[in-house]
């Protein structure tokens, strides 16, 4: 094990160390702000951390006692855990990691078990696997690696056993070479780096070999030369350096020649000066530096002469340069990265308290949501619907009032204005009905409760027109169905009640191409209200709900769209109905809280999984609660909001899941309490709640909710252009601005983890199931995925996050690709694909592991529902795709 530690003040710092235990120092309390996550799978300290352009965060190499690790594992913010993946080729510590624009992280230098390092070798997040790429020209640790906005990496300084360098070098990503570049102007380790915006970069302090050094110069990629310029009015090394949104950088603690400093000073780049801020309530080095969403600077952990490494964190305020206690780390660490998540949370992983190396890992969320009011809807409604459209607009349909009983009005909201106005008006009046957005844009609405009793009709919203028209009716009237849209374009209704048959076990289809209904495999169980989810996989799962022959059902099933048919599943612990219910990152589902007849209104929460199959209880509401909201929200918590207690009444109160724990937290109440209030996710990120039904009856009211990050508008990044329809198996393209962010967002030292590269996540409106992109480059306005499989057909949300700050996002098509049908016939062959693709070629080769597709002049018919060649007496293998450039 290797890590920094006081040149200076080695001699002493244990005497210290011990004078300070012997007069009962008191550290300070400990805070809420940052929860335990999963730990480690190997301890280790001087290690990096990489946020990958999947959410997940590569931890590579570092120490334990008596020598350097190769070993690698993955967090999964989704899930909170850590899972290895292939170790380094060199064992290595007091390296640098740093992500490139196509993907791939180049981890260089070090110390290892056989000395100093020049070895270089990339992770490839794909497939796991590490590459030896080309070695650096001089070995080195301690040194620092900074993303150039040319994509070229600069590596400066460091310590190669014999001398602290001057050297640097630079690495490019094309030939995967390395080329000696100018050499700073003092030799220099423990120092920090930060990319400024006009793209020069910052070196400042460090150590010499012999002293603290207080100078600072500035590297030009242009010229390829290094200037000096304003030396810091304190000399330190081992301290962080935080470009903050206001384009000065932030230099904070670390060692001087006096021992631990408080001291931090701002260097304005306009200026070239230096100038004093308000200090660290707790002198400390080697500790962590984050800038927030918020443009607040968290500083955490770290090492001070007299208490030893720190528990306490602290937050740096740019508008009025203080510091305030920011609560405490759950274990004391320092000489650990900290790397800022796509939501916003701060990942501090292992380090070293003074006594060991650490495997624990621990989240800091600065996140405080809020909800604020928003237009009225024109009529106070209940057991309505709430569609996002692919305009971006809400459209609300139907319910029940009590002025007017069952309503046909219809409305849409646009979060531009926050108003709502009125559109086309149902055919027929009703409430407690389903409504889909179709792969077209359009809005399917089906059964429900009407005037006349229990609805079979159905009928479609075209968002163009503002129009209503009827298409074909449901085999079986029902309300309290749930309604899912498969991966294949149709839609699934299952169970529900009806007033003459009961209790419902029957399912049916619409086909949106014909506007039909027809007949599909019934449930196991009869059941009413069940949740029903589409898993990755395809399947539907249906889970809980009522039947009068059985009461509360702990039941669950699945429908295989290909089969037709349903299957059981694991059943739930708790029987429910009304819960609140969620798809999780992760692919699991969530159930949360609802309603028996044995324990009445539950707390109780679990989590479904489709690969064993398996209910597993996860932490327990903070309030029991029937007919809740549930929404997914971008960062990968499910907001759970309102519901019904009867020993409380309508409920205000509100609270998050957040996966990575298993655990609820109260945040921001409702401004009116409400149960059974649709919710939506709108692009800006915020949730809207409309109507309900309330203390006073049927609401009209509307509210919003922000997570609460606090970002400037101006740090956001933005989405210009979007692909869509965006073809199963084809590149996500994207331009836009700030994809780069407006810092690297961390210290710029050993313990660099920056976060200033766009994390692309696409969210299907159909069924929540989020997806993370990888790159295959990207630029400060532009980027490209590799290609994109996995999501269902229909409409998604794409949202770039860069520094922890979400763009808003754009909507945009997920389309599938034309089916392809094959059939033989006596000595010819029939292919054949669907009319309405348009801007298709069909292409053949022989051997479809090799060989060019060819595109042949087929003679195509076209009998106006399909397209089709016919191959008489073929010879040899043939395979067939259909292909659009």
């Amino acid at each position: 094990m290797k890590f920094n530690t006081p040149k200076n003040l080695i001699l002493v710092a244990p005497a210290l160390a011990a004078l300070t235990l012997s007069l009962g120092v008191v550290q300070p309390v400990r805070g809420a702000s940052f929860l335990y996550t999963g730990p480690l799978n190997t301890a280790r300290v001087s290690h990096t951390a990489t946020l990958l352009p999947n959410g997940q965060v590569l931890v590579a190499g570092g120490g334990i006692t008596g020598s350097s690790l190769a070993g690698a594992e993955l967090y999964d913010p989704a899930s909170g855990t850590w899972t290895a993946t292939n170790s380094l080729n060199t064992a290595r510590e007091s390296h640098t990691a740093t992500l490139l624009p196509n993907g791939q992280v180049l981890v260089a230098g070090g110390w290892g078990n056989s000395g100093y390092l020049a070895s270089a070798e990339l992770y490839d997040p794909a497939s796991g696997t590490w590459t030896a790429t080309n070695s650096l020209n001089t070995a080195r640790e301690s040194h620092t690696a900074t993303l150039l906005p040319n994509g070229q990496v600069l590596v400066a300084g460091g310590w190669n056993g014999s001398s602290v360098l001057a050297s640097a070098e630079l690495y490019d990503p094309a030939s995967g070479t390395w080329t000696a570049t100018g050499s700073l102007n003092n030799a220099r380790e423990y120092h920090t780096a930060t990319l400024l915006p006009n793209g020069q970069v910052l070196v400042a302090g460090g150590w010499n070999g012999s002293s603290v050094l207080a100078s600072a110069e500035l590297y030009d990629p242009a010229s390829g030369t290094w200037t000096a310029t304003n030396s810091l009015n304190t000399a330190r090394y081992d301290h962080t350096a935080t470009l903050l949104p206001n384009g000065k950088v932030l230099v904070a603690g670390g060692w001087g020649a006096s021992g631990v400093l408080t001291n931090a000073e701002l260097y304005d780049p306009a200026s070239g000066t230096w100038t004093a801020t308000g200090s660290l309530k707790i002198a400390r080095s080697v500790h962590t530096a984050t800038l927030l969403p918020n443009g607040q600077v968290l500083i955490a952990g770290g090492y001070n002469i007299l208490s030893g490494y720190q528990i306490s964190a602290e937050l740096y305020d740019p508008v009025s340069e203080t510091w305030t206690a920011a609560g405490s780390l759950n274990t004391a660490r320092g000489n650990q990265p900290a790397t800022l998540l796509p939501d916003g949370k701060v990942l501090v992983a292992g380090g070293w308290n003074g006594s060991s190396v650490l495997g624990s890992a621990e989240l800091y969320d600065p996140a405080g949501g809020m909800w604020t009011a928003t237009g009225s809807l024109k009529t106070a409604r209940y057991d309505h619907t709430t569609t996002l459209l692919p305009n971006g607009k809400v459209l609300v349909a139907g319910g029940w009032t009590n002025t007017s009983g069952y309503l046909a009005s219809a409305e849409l909201y646009d979060p531009a204005s926050g108003t709502w106005t009125n559109t086309g008006s149902l055919n027929t009046a009703r409430g407690d009905h389903t409504a889909t957005l179709l792969p077209n844009g359009q809005v399917l609405v089906a059964g429900g409760w009407g005037a006349s009793g229990v609805l079979t009709n159905a009928e479609l919203y075209d968002p163009a027109g503002g129009t209503w028209t009827n298409t074909g009716s449901l085999n079986t009237g029902r309300y309290l169905h749930p309604a899912t849209l498969l991966p294949n374009g149709k839609v699934l209704v299952a169970g529900g009640w009806n007033d003459s048959g009961g209790y419902l076990a029957s399912a049916e289809l619409y086909d949106p191409a014909s506007g039909t209904w027809t007949v599909t495999g019934s449930l196991s169980t009869a059941r009413e209200y069940p949740t029903a989810t589409v898993l990755p996989n395809g399947k539907v799962l249906a889970a809980g709900g009522y039947n009068n022959g059985s009461g509360y059902l702990a039941s669950a099933e699945l429908y295989d769209p290909a089969k037709g048919t349903w299957t059981n599943t694991g059943s739930l612990n708790t029987a429910r109905e009304f819960p609140a219910t969620a798809l999780l990152p992760n692919g699991k589902v969530l159930v949360a809280g609802g309603f028996n007849n044995n324990i009445y209104y539950l707390v109780s929460a679990e989590l479904y999984d489709p690969v064993s199959g398996t209910w597993t209880v996860t932490g327990s509401l903070n309030t029991a609660r029937e007919y809740p909201t549930a929404t997914l929200l971008p960062n990968g918590k499910v907001l759970v909001a309102g519901g019904y207690k009867s020993s409380s009444g309508y409920l205000a109160s509100v609270e998050l899941y957040d996966p990575a724990s298993g655990t609820w937290v109260a945040t921001d109440s409702l401004d009116t309490a409400r149960e059974s209030p649709p919710a939506t996710l709108l692009p800006n990120g915020r949730v809207l709640v409309a109507g309900g039904w309330g203390t006073s009856g049927y609401l009209a009211d509307a509210e919003l909710y922000d997570v609460g990050l606090g970002f400037n508008a101006s740090w956001r990044p933005q989405i210009a252009t979007v692909t869509s329809p965006l073809l199963n198996g084809r590149s996500l393209a994207l331009t836009g601005s700030r994809f780069r962010g407006v810092s690297e967002g961390s210290g710029g030292n050993t313990q660099d983890s920056p976060a200033d590269y766009p994390v692309v996540q696409l969210r299907s409106l159909g069924n929540e199931q989020t997806l993370f992109l990888s790159p295959m480059n990207w630029s400060t306005n532009s980027y490209n995925s590799a290609p994109v499989t996995g999501l269902p057909p229909g409409y998604a949300l794409v949202t770039v996050f860069v520094n922890g700050i979400p763009s808003a996002a754009s909507i945009l098509s997920i389309g599938a690709l034309p089916l392809l049908n094959i059939t033989y016939s006596g000595n010819s062959v029939v292919v054949f694909w669907p009319s309405a693709s348009t801007g298709w070629t069909l292409q053949q080769r022989s051997n479809l592991a090799a060989g060019s597709w060819a595109t042949n002049s087929f003679t195509v018919s076209d009998d106006g529902t399909n397209k089709s060649i016919t191959i008489t007496s073929p010879t040899g293998n043939l395979f067939f795709r259909l292909y659009s450039p």
